[in-house]
């Protein structure tokens, strides 16, 4: 696709196939897709013989030197058969029995015969708020799926049982349906193509080369076609679901998901986290105040959020069409979601339904735990901070150092409104910031005002790491405003972003004999932090360290450790990744081990001052 709107144009043109002629839509995205797939096998089947007649030249002729000519087909073939195996991950969730809740079981058997489905084998109940039929295939490609419903207790708890019935009957009506199955494969091939093309963007040569710039085209074409199919699968749901319960009950279940959605992520997340000034710990029922927000919208929270999902349009990266085209499909009006005495959740959990909140409540409690401490402690510092500046403001002028965390300080307390104009005095002093003109762009763009796009190229200018974040949030602004035509630009950024860490991760991924190293240069300060999580290793006798010479993201050093333990000790692969991991943040650093890499070693130790670590 060479631009957003040539994409949009191909997505509309397929849904317009799909609603006229769906059997034929099917028909062409599955031989398009079985194309695809053919042309692949096909490239890996020629690979893989071309190497294994090299390797019988090699036998014939007993000459090694061409083992060379052999690694090429090999590679391609092992890259285009990795990417085209892989397991979709089974869903995550509290797993609930007949025996546990038969009131549930006794309506989704109801529902499931109604649709004509066939049976799940798990059910599975989550805190999110949605509910899926999902599919995950045991033996890979070769299908034999395990089928489970997946329901979300705040689902259960925020929608009265006749509405909980249309969402049950939509997504029985994807199952009966087969879309599941078919969705799975086409997905599955969607993922395979950007599989693929990850694998190949960081190898070069001719044949390489190619593959890329094929793989380039028919992918994102092929995704654009089959968007539609999720699209038309949705509206096919919603029209079984209506058929089982009633086209009014449909319409109101997928208003109450909607807006009941738009309300909790503009309003009710904000207030919850921002408590935390006030309080060191998390609520003790966290998880029963989200559900209780989610079941008592208040009418005039309800009426502006069901406002704002009405006005979403369905973007081109949406498998679900939007609220609105939704229910003209159904031909039914929107209603704000009215109160109800009993959920679903009492009439169907009955007296499980206070434990299984109580579970909730702990898990969400353990997990808020930690970050909520966190947020506590940085709110605290924060205010202290603001009231220290403020204090001083009236002595002396402000550093522009201590005006920018000002700045900081003034946004994350009194929000971004409060905050533009003390980011307009700092740049009124130092024209060149870069920190403050992204952070008045931002904020100027989260208010609407177009003049915030200035700032953000501003500060893209000026400073080479905010290009990826500044664009993304300069195409996500376009986007929401279909201008799609000013999207390419920064699309085209974060594509080249994107490539460039690819290409920069397999650089830095192995060290070759050609490699340039050069001494570390870090200060000893710095220094202290690595051999902390040295010395807490085990075993661990001798680390070197070496900054490699990198094409890509050369502002992100690339160092190289090779650390030497004790003999007979055992090192895994998984323990030189969990030291990586343990190493100061945002370092890119390459663990290796000396017994395993002595010519990678020797280049290593070579490095003036490249011996960083000795025990004993």
């Amino acid at each position: 696709m060479r631009s957003l709107e040539q994409y949009r144009d191909l997505v509309a043109q397929a849904e317009l196939i799909a609603v006229a002629h769906p059997l034929r839509y099917r028909l062409q995205l599955g031989l398009f897709a079985a194309l695809g797939i053919g042309c692949v096998g096909l490239l890996a089947s020629l690979a893989a013989a071309s190497a294994l007649f090299v390797i019988g030249l090699i036998v014939v002729s007993k000459s090694i030197l061409l083992i060379k000519l052999a690694l090429l087909p090999l590679g391609l073939a092992y890259v285009l058969g990795r990417t085209l195996w892989f397991r979709l991950p089974a869903p995550q969730g509290r797993r609930i029995s007949p025996d546990e809740v038969p009131a549930l079981f006794r309506e989704i058997e109801h529902v499931r015969r109604s649709v004509r489905a066939k049976p799940v084998h798990e059910v599975l109940l989550t805190p999110g708020f949605n509910a899926a039929v999902v599919q995950t295939p045991r033996l890979g490609m070769l299908g034999w799926p395990r089928r489970y419903l997946v329901i979300g207790l705040p689902l259960l708890a925020s929608l009265p049982p006749y509405q909980f019935r249309a969402v049950l009957a939509h997504e029985f009506a994807h199952l009966a349906r087969n879309h599941a199955s078919f969705g799975n494969w086409i997905y599955r091939i969607r993922e395979a193509w950007y599989r693929i093309l990850d694998a190949l963007e960081p190898r070069h040569g001719t044949l390489f080369g190619w593959l890329t710039r094929f793989f380039r085209w028919y992918a994102p074409y092929f995704n654009a076609y089959s968007f539609a199919l999720a699209r038309a699968n949705e509206y096919e749901a919603d029209r079984e679901s209506a058929r089982v319960t009633s086209r009014e009950d449909a319409a109101d279940a997928l208003v109450a998901v909607y807006a009941k959605s738009e309300y909790i992520e503009s309003r009710f997340w904000s207030e919850f986290y921002g408590r935390a000034e006030g309080q060191p710990q998390p609520p003790p029922e966290p998880f029963s105040e989200y559900v209780a927000a989610l079941r008592s919208v208040p009418t005039e929270q309800a009426r502006a959020a069901l406002s704002g999902a009405l006005a979403r349009e369905t973007g081109l990266s949406d498998t679900h069409p939007s609220l609105k085209d939704r229910l003209g499909a159904l031909r039914s009006k929107p209603n704000i979601p009215l109160s109800f005495q009993l959920s679903a959740a009492h009439t169907l959990l009955r007296e499980r339904r206070q434990a299984l909140m109580q579970e909730f409540n702990q898990v969400w409690r353990e997990s808020l735990a930690g970050p909520w401490q966190e947020r506590h402690q940085y709110l605290v510092e924060t205010r202290a901070k603001l009231a220290r500046y403020e204090s001083t403001q009236a002595e002396r002028e402000l550093s522009e150092q201590e005006h920018w965390d000002y700045a900081c300080s003034v946004e994350v307390l009194r929000g971004g409104r409060a905050a533009l104009p003390v980011l307009d005095a700092l740049l009124s002093r130092a024209p060149v910031h870069a920190p403050a003109y992204y952070a008045r762009g931002r904020i100027l763009l989260d208010q609407d005002e177009e003049r915030g796009v200035a700032d953000l190229e501003t500060a893209m200018q000026l400073d080479e790491s905010v290009r990826e974040p500044g664009s993304k949030l300069l195409y996500s602004y376009f986007y929401s405003r279909n201008q799609l035509s000013r999207c390419d630009r920064y699309r085209g950024m974060l594509s080249q972003a994107a490539h460039e860490r690819r290409v920069a991760s397999a650089e830095r991924s192995m060290l070759s004999r050609g490699d340039l190293l050069l001494p570390h240069a870090l200060p000893s300060t710095e220094l202290l932090a690595w051999r902390a999580v040295l010395s807490s290793e085990d075993g661990l006798k001798r680390a070197w360290l070496a900054r490699k010479q990198v094409r890509y993201l050369q502002a992100v050093p690339a160092y190289v450790l090779v650390i030497e333990f004790q003999p007979l000790k055992w090192v895994s692969s998984a323990t030189l990744q969990r030291l990586a991991q343990s190493l100061p943040d945002s370092v890119s650093c390459l663990v290796l081990n000396k017994a395993a890499r002595r010519r990678g070693w020797r280049q290593v130790a070579k490095v003036e001052g490249s011996l960083i670590f000795a025990s004993g």
